[in-house]
């Protein structure tokens, strides 16, 4: 099967094309407006990761060289002891390199395949010693700053975690070019395990580095049509972030699994702005909407040029795999990437294509 990457519009010139987790339809699906028909993102490369012969490998797709060994640590750290674990690396030249890093959250879920069962995906691709755990990040949580950033090798699932909890350590470097381009986090600011705010010299954490493409300015461009462009993306969003529509489509009002499909078709039906291309974003491309940087996402995108973005959570056209019940979503206060029964009512945002 060909895998492609669930993101936004791939562009030579102006717009960052960024990793996300590929759905492909097992068989043909007649008009779902799932992730799985979309195929929306940039193809993977085949191979998607190579063998550096030097106990790394590299991400054809991102660029990045991660340890082969993905738990060389061999043992749970607290967020500070990985953080210091990686700096020990780096001092004796851990495979003949000294520039290993804690990745940043866009980082560690780059890796993230969403048809899947993660650890033995990655396991199956070259690398060793996935354990089907939490993963720190460089990142805090910038919602709760005593917690940073985890993202599950079972699961896919990127939350806050305790930063005296314990969780594996997978170090990475920047490696070549790839087909894509990583976004920066938004991430500027550093913090202690007690949430203080600190000097970043030295840190090693994401609000120091800043690894990734960096966001233009303006991050968003309103244009005539009620719709804003994502110059990160180019991506195209309603303004109005509360699941919008005409009256006939029952605006303003959260729905269910179903709901959210039937409600973009009847977009598209009634000519909502006068497009007929509406979808729900994947995972990925709702996701890359989070500044994480802020302590609530919503509030900052509402100060952006969008208006009524709500704190709860919003649907994205991806299925969980392990319990197809689910489907993924995004929570807009903190940023939280899990899933979410589809009986349960939660808001829309459409999306289009773009440029």
């Amino acid at each position: 099967m060909t895998h492609r990457i669930a993101a936004s519009i791939f562009l030579i010139i102006g717009f960052f094309p960024f990793p996300v987790y590929a759905v492909t339809p097992v068989a043909p699906v007649p008009r779902t407006g799932q992730d799985g028909e979309t195929l929306t993102g940039v193809a993977w490369p085949d191979p998607r990761f190579s063998d550096n012969g030097d106990q790394t490998v590299t991400d054809r797709l991102t660029g990045l060289s991660w340890t082969r060994d993905a738990n060389p640590a061999g043992s749970y750290k607290t967020w500070q002891q990985a953080l210091d674990y990686v700096k020990a690396l780096n001092r004796r030249k851990y495979l003949g390199r000294s520039d290993w890093r804690l990745p940043g959250i866009r980082e560690m879920e780059s890796l993230v395949n969403l048809e899947a069962d993660l650890a033995s995906w990655l396991s199956s691709q070259g690398f060793r010693n996935v354990q089907k755990d939490d993963y720190w990040t460089s990142s805090t949580y910038a919602a709760y700053t005593r917690c940073a950033w985890s993202v599950g090798m079972y699961s896919g699932i990127a939350a806050g975690r305790g930063k005296g909890d314990g969780a594996c350590v997978w170090p990475v470097r920047d490696g070549q070019p790839g087909v894509t381009n990583i976004p920066s986090s938004g991430q500027t600011a550093c913090y202690d395990d007690s949430g203080a705010a600190i000097d970043c010299a030295g840190t090693g954490q994401d609000g120091e580095l800043r690894t990734g493409a960096a966001w233009p300015a303006p991050r968003f461009t309103e244009n005539a049509d009620q719709t804003l462009t994502d110059m990160l993306t180019g991506l195209v969003w309603s303004k109005d972030g509360k699941t919008p529509g005409p009256a006939a489509c029952n605006p303003g009002t959260r729905k269910d699994g179903q709901g959210a499909p039937d409600h973009v078709e009847c977009l598209n039906a009634n000519g909502y702005l006068g497009r007929s291309d509406w979808r729900l974003p994947n995972r990925n491309e709702l996701a890359s909407l989070v500044n994480h940087g802020q302590p609530n996402s919503a509030a900052w995108l509402n100060t952006q040029g969008f208006s009524n973005v709500q704190a709860g959570g919003y649907w994205s056209s991806s299925t969980y795999v392990t319990t197809p019940w689910n489907a993924w979503g995004v929570n807009m206060h903190d940023g939280a990437e899990t899933s979410f029964a589809r009986k349960h009512n939660i808001n829309i945002w459409p999306v289009r294509g773009g440029q």
